[in-house]
C-alpha cells in the first residue's frame, strides 16, 4: 500500500497544471537574454506573477490532489476539465488569429486538443464525450465562459499558463512517469512536442519577444496571467478527488498533511519570536 501511494505521489508532481502551481515554476530561469538587458523579459515577470500568487490556503487545499493518482476515473474527472479549458482556449485563440500577438502565440505550432481527445477516448471508453461532459465542474464553466468573451491580451496570458503547463512540465519522460501508474493509457497529452528542450526555449523566447514587441500591454498581460492561473486553481480544487480506492487513503493523506501543516505554522511562529 504504502510503495503504491509513494508511486503515485511522486508522479504526481509530473502533472503539468501542478507543475505550473508548484516549486518547478520558481525554478524556471528568469535571467534576461543578451539581447534585452534594457528591461526585464515578460516571459520573466508572467512566472514571477505565477509563483507569488500563491497563499496559505491555497496549499493547504492542495493535500487532496493526490487523492487523484487513486483511481483512473478520477485522473479522467482532472485531465477532462483541462480538455474542455484548451478547446475553449483554441477556438478563442482561432478567432482572434488576425491579432499580432495572437498570431506569435499561433506560430508555436502547439495543438493540444488531439492528445487530451486521445487520453479520455482511452479512459472513459465508448461515448467519452458524453462522460466527460458529466465530470465538468462549475468552475470549468465559468472559467470556458472567460475565454469565450476574452480579448487577444487576455488569451495570450490564459494561453501562456494553459500551454505553458504542458510545455514546461509535459515531455515524453513525464508521459513514462504517468503511464506506470496508468498503463491502459497511452498519456499522449503530455507528448506535446517531439523535442520538448526545444519547444521550451521557443516558449519562452516567443513571451520574451512579445514583452518586447507589444510593451504597451507588459502589465495586462503580467496581471492577467495571475488571474488566470488563479482560475487554474479554483479548477484544480474544484475536481472530485473520491472514489472508492480514494477513501482509504483519505485519513493516512490527511494525518500526514497535517502534521506538515504543523511543522510550518510552528517553524514561522519561532521566525517571528
Amino acid at each position: 500500500f504504502w510503495r503504491s501511494s509513494t508511486r503515485r505521489l511522486g508522479v504526481l508532481r509530473a502533472l503539468p497544471w501542478w507543475t505550473m502551481v508548484g516549486s518547478a515554476v520558481r525554478a524556471q530561469s528568469h535571467e534576461v537574454p543578451a539581447a534585452h538587458h534594457d528591461g526585464p523579459p515578460l516571459y520573466g515577470k508572467l512566472m514571477s506573477a505565477i509563483a507569488s500568487g500563491h497563499t496559505w490556503g491555497n496549499r493547504v487545499r492542495m493535500l487532496k490532489l493526490p487523492l487523484l493518482f487513486s483511481e483512473d476515473i478520477l485522473y479522467a474527472g482532472a485531465i477532462t476539465q483541462f480538455y474542455f479549458l484548451t478547446a475553449a482556449l483554441e477556438q478563442a485563440l482561432h478567432r482572434h488569429q488576425a491579432h499580432p500577438m495572437v498570431d506569435k502565440v499561433l506560430g508555436l505550432g502547439i495543438v493540444a486538443l488531439p492528445g487530451y481527445e486521445s487520453d479520455l477516448s482511452e479512459l472513459y471508453g465508448t461515448d467519452w464525450r458524453t462522460k466527460a461532459e458529466v465530470q465538468k465542474t462549475p468552475a470549468t464553466a465559468a472559467y470556458i465562459k472567460k475565454l469565450e468573451t476574452a480579448g487577444p491580451v487576455e488569451l495570450v496570458a490564459a494561453a501562456f499558463i494553459l500551454y505553458g503547463a504542458l510545455v514546461v512540465g509535459g515531455g515524453k519522460m513525464t508521459q513514462a512517469k504517468v503511464r506506470k501508474v496508468f498503463p491502459q493509457c497511452e498519456h499522449r497529452l503530455f507528448d506535446i512536442k517531439d523535442d520538448i528542450k526545444l519547444a521550451r526555449q521557443q516558449f519562452k523566447a516567443t513571451f520574451t519577444h512579445i514583452g518586447k514587441e507589444f510593451p504597451e500591454h507588459f502589465e495586462a498581460l503580467t496581471s492577467e496571467a495571475a488571474r488566470f492561473m488563479a482560475l487554474n486553481n479554483t479548477v484544480v480544487l474544484s475536481i472530485r478527488c473520491w472514489g472508492r480506492r480514494a477513501r482509504r487513503t483519505t485519513a493516512a493523506l490527511s494525518v500526514a498533511g497535517l502534521v506538515v501543516l504543523l511543522a510550518m505554522a510552528t517553524r514561522r511562529w519561532r521566525v517571528r519570536q
